[in-house]
């Protein structure tokens, strides 16, 4: 975590530890947003193991994850359908507007907007980023994104971002070195 990292923990500390679920983005969050396709015209994706460990972890401390994402490839589905905790009906994929989702996710949990967190990369994450309770864009997001999050993490998308924002929010929360004792 690099100094300006821990300076957003602190400014937002407040905010973070609220957060009962994490709302994000696949494609420049949670991949690079390179687009791999086979012959057959087949898609895949590269994600991080690191952000995969981090989901892990929030998931372990009670905090829900969801996914929305324009992106149809059904390399997502399989990579989050191996998260026992995660909802299989809040893997949401081809989807552009995602702003209603997030409402509706945030009510299908009757938790507030407050309570939520987003971490997006694009145009289309523009709405939910505004959305949330606390946002978060990778340091590949466009300018626009960037300028609307509350943080812009020091990692790019792939690269660990996810696992930033997550050890920011149990950080906040207070559970990070508990959490991470349960691994010895």
């Amino acid at each position: 975590m690099t100094i300006k990292d821990r300076l957003s923990l602190l400014k937002f500390s407040n905010k973070l530890k609220n957060i009962k679920i994490i709302i994000s983005d696949v494609d420049g969050v949670m991949t690079n947003g390179d687009l791999l396709f086979d012959d057959n015209g087949n898609e895949t994706k590269i994600f991080s193991a690191l952000d995969g460990s981090a989901i892990a972890m929030a998931l372990n401390a009670g905090i829900k994850i969801a996914i929305i994402s324009g992106s149809k490839s059904n390399s997502i589905i399989n990579r989050f359908k191996k998260f026992s905790k995660i909802n299989p009906e809040d893997i949401i994929i081809g989807t552009e507007n995602k702003l209603p989702t997030l409402l509706t996710l945030i009510e299908k949990y009757g938790f507030s907007k407050e309570e939520c967190a987003y971490i997006g990369d694009d145009i289309i994450d523009l709405a939910p980023i505004h959305n949330a309770g606390i946002s978060f864009a990778p340091k590949n997001a466009i300018k626009e994104v960037k300028k609307e999050a509350n943080i812009v993490l020091s990692k790019s998308g792939g690269n660990g971002a996810v696992r930033l924002a997550i050890e920011m929010i149990l950080r906040a929360k207070g559970n990070y070195d508990e959490i991470i004792q349960s691994y010895y």
